[in-house]
């Protein structure tokens, strides 16, 4: 699964006259995988559509690339609560020579909601918190590579701190069960997984807003030992009318992708 589903959040650029409506706080954290503390407000609606494509691991093959299209439905709550259902539709290229034919169908389906218990104050004297909780299913189709076959718990924690125009987030996370693959990536060794993720974001103009992530996972099962490592370098233009168009490229070791890119666009109706 991705990790969290949770996942890939956006903090959109400040708002441009004219150009967009909706607020920072509502919308996540695209492209990121390190999330944020801010939660769709209540009553509202945000959709997410991001579109990865990833050169795997030597060690993955025969499986060679994969394409990952997810999509992203969050709907706030009162009480500082946001709950969100996505669902990855997953393309694996295998080897030519292995005799494997390449595979395409849905993933993992997930459910989660996030809960911001403590906003961070106008004088920035303390950070934002928050907790999310998600449930992957197996829907995904095992032959394939598709799905897991495992059902997977997450729990995860999130600090959030501004610095003027930059917002730094701090994840600490668990997955009590299952593994973190989506398709042929992430670790394999189903188990307890410890999860970590710090990224930082800046408002360099208007309309744009770029940042870092690290994001990592381990798991220690016996004998068996397992990482995945992934460094991301993206941002989000605002140039939809309530939205923002975000990008990314990224790298990865041991068990995360090797290199790849990100598309996608955030939008509050």
């Amino acid at each position: 699964m991705t990790i969290p589903v949770i996942a890939a959040r956006v903090s959109p650029a400040a708002m441009a006259v004219g150009l967009l409506l909706a607020a920072r706080g509502a919308v996540a954290q695209q492209p990121y995988i390190t999330d944020d503390a801010e939660v769709t407000p209540s009553g509202q609606w945000h959709f997410q559509l991001a579109s990865s494509f990833a050169k795997l691991q030597k060690s993955d093959y025969p499986n060679l690339r994969q394409n990952t299209t997810n999509f992203v439905i969050q709907h706030g709550l009162a009480g500082g609560i946001e709950v969100n259902v996505d669902f990855p539709l997953i393309a694996i290229a295998n080897s030519r020579s292995s005799g494997l034919s390449s595979v395409f169908g849905l993933g993992d389906v997930d459910l989660a909601a996030k809960w911001n218990l403590v906003r961070e104050p106008a004088d920035g004297s303390h950070p934002a918190v928050a907790v999310t909780l998600a449930i992957e299913f197996p829907t995904g189709d095992t032959k394939k590579q598709l799905g897991s076959g495992l059902t997977d718990y997450v729990f995860n924690a999130i600090l959030q701190k501004s610095f003027s125009a930059t917002s730094v987030h701090l994840n600490l996370g668990v997955q009590f069960r299952g593994n973190t693959t989506t398709g042929a990536e992430g670790i394999r060794t189903p188990g307890v997984i410890y999860v970590v993720g710090l990224s930082g974001a800046r408002d360099v103009s208007p309309t744009l807003r770029l940042g870092l992530d690290l994001n990592g996972a381990e798991i220690h099962k016996g004998s068996r030992e397992e990482k995945q490592i992934q460094l991301t370098a993206g941002g989000n233009w605002a140039v939809l009318r309530g939205g923002t168009f975000d990008f990314a490229v990224f790298a990865g070791w041991e068990s995360a992708p090797r290199a790849g890119i990100l598309l996608g666009i955030s939008v509050t109706p």
